[in-house]
């Protein structure tokens, strides 16, 4: 064969391979590069209005952890949905557009596959939520509509009424002034009561502030209820005021009391993303000095203590220290922390990135058995930032205040840590929520009398643990299992009376370790 003929089956093999590869069908991968496609927010659902029936009470403030859903949709598929949160509180202190809670700021992102988030909603408080979609090429969907959930006040929230119970207040004539309901101070644009109606009932007026906004009438021929809805155009502030205009043989029974919060400009608001191009949530840290510093800072200390707290605060809260320190070939200018807070009911944990110029930080875990995780970096003048440290955790125990065992013996509550759930041979005893955890810390009563018990979280065993002793005395125990498990805390005695508390609970770890933080 010629050397042109050589070239020429070459040229025409190369011809043959480029036309197969055209005619090659395209796959999901190939189009990742080139898929301009964005996705799309099919579905978004919240529930509009809480109820009395949705609260529960956590030992301090009443709350609800409502579901906010929803559905999406793209053409090779979702990578990762984006959540946006947004919190008015009671007291009015994070209720404008420029002000947020801790965590409302930023985009949380989550897998493609999340298709719902609870976030808790405390009484009197407003949350609202958005989402967008974003796949695999970095496309994404426009925001959904801010869906919002209300809650109604409370017992902690209301004050005045005579005769109240958690979240039914009752109004009557008292002779020289009418009776009134009064809440904490508020921003709102309206309010919406539930009253009861019936032939012994009466009428009230209700404000915001000294704005009045209407009249309630709750008589009729028959007993029930109703619902009734008052707004203004603008922004109230003040106290929300039912006050009564009954005569003294009417009472004025209110069943439900909500704020109707401004979110017109929630919008615009300035959104974040937790981790290194989102650390300016409690402050800024100064732009880097131009300079040839290449070396970077190093921690050297650091420390969260204690990590198993025993002893409340004046709040009824248990109180952990963060310490830290640092060197550096010039100076370090402040430091970059990140907090994780997982609650007693779920190892979920939230994040976000802090700036400070502290080496101190005081944290506060729940007394539900909430868990708070920091970690810190530090930062000099020209930018450079040292490795995270490690995770350092403290855990709040299960205590009296807040998923309190359904029966056994108590010590008195005040700075108390211990909760013992007694029970007796063949017999258990069980927290009254339920609790998520990978392992649990507890201490135990030991002694002559005492005997073998069984703990469980919810259907799952955790262990066996033998309380029996020659003298009496405690000991502390840690049981594993090798999955997450959710459930009530359970206590079945196997032979004598056993005596266990505190119980603290073990979030996973390994979902506690969240990616999108840096």
């Amino acid at each position: 064969m010629t050397l042109t003929s050589r070239r020429r089956l070459r040229l025409a093999a190369a011809t043959a391979v480029a036309m197969l590869a055209a005619l090659a069908p395209v796959t999901a991968a190939s189009a990742t590069s080139t898929d301009i496609t964005a996705p799309k927010i099919t579905a978004t659902s919240y529930k509009q209005w809480l109820v009395p029936g949705d609260m529960k009470w956590r030992g301090a403030f009443w709350s609800a952890t409502p579901a906010y859903t929803w559905s999406s949709s793209d053409n090779v598929g979702v990578a990762s949905h984006e959540v946006q949160t947004w919190i008015g509180n009671g007291k009015g202190s994070r209720l404008g557009v420029s002000t947020w809670s801790s965590i409302a700021k930023y985009v949380k992102t989550y897998s493609g596959t999340r298709r719902s988030l609870h976030t808790e909603v405390g009484e009197g408080e407003q949350a609202c939520q958005r989402v967008r979609a974003k796949d695999a090429a970095g496309n994404r969907s426009p925001w959904s509509a801010w869906r919002c959930t209300h809650a109604p006040f409370g017992e902690r929230t209301v004050d005045g009424a005579w005769d109240p119970t958690s979240f039914s207040f009752k109004l009557r004539n008292t002779g020289a002034a009418n009776d009134r309901v009064a809440t904490v101070p508020v921003r709102a644009t309206g309010v919406r009561v539930r009253v009861a109606t019936g032939p012994t009932r009466g009428t009230a007026k209700i404000y915001i502030g000294s704005t009045y906004l209407g009249t309630v009438s709750a008589a009729a021929k028959r007993s029930g209820s109703k619902y009734v809805t008052f707004r203004k155009a603008s922004t109230l502030s003040g106290w929300i005021r039912v006050r009564t205009t009954s005569t003294s043989s009417k009472s004025f029974l209110l069943t439900g009391l909500w704020a109707i919060r401004p979110t017109a400009g929630l919008s615009t608001a300035t959104i974040g993303y937790p981790g290194s191009q989102g650390e300016t949530d409690s402050g800024n840290p100064p732009a880097p000095v131009t300079s040839a510093d290449g070396t970077s800072p190093r921690i050297t200390k650091f420390s969260f203590t204690p990590a198993w707290p025993t002893k409340r605060a004046a709040n009824g809260m248990y109180r952990a220290v963060a310490t830290w320190a640092a060197t550096d070939n010039v100076k370090v200018t402040g430091y970059l922390y990140q907090e994780k807070f997982a609650s007693g009911g779920t190892s979920l944990f939230a994040n976000g990135t802090r700036y400070t110029t502290s080496t101190s930080l005081t944290e506060m875990p729940d007394y539900r058995g909430d868990t708070t995780c920091l970690r810190v970096r530090a930062r000099d003048a020209a930018g450079n930032v040292s490795p995270w440290s490690g995770w350092r955790c403290s855990t709040a125990p299960i205590t009296v205040l807040g998923g309190n065992w359904a029966s056994g013996g108590f010590p008195e509550i005040a700075g108390d840590p211990w909760v013992y759930a007694a029970v007796s041979p063949r017999t258990s005893d069980q927290t009254i929520d339920r609790y998520t955890a990978k392992s649990l810390r507890l201490k135990v009563r030991t002694g002559p009398t005492r005997g073998k018990v069984n703990i469980y979280v919810g259907g799952v065993r955790f262990g066996t643990i033998n309380t029996y002793a020659r003298t009496n005395g405690s000991r502390w125990v840690v049981l594993h299992h090798d999955r997450e498990a959710r459930g009530r805390i359970r206590v079945v005695a196997v032979t004598k009376k056993a005596y266990v508390g505190p119980v603290y609970l073990v979030k996973d770890t390994a979902k506690a370790v969240r990616s999108d933080i840096g």
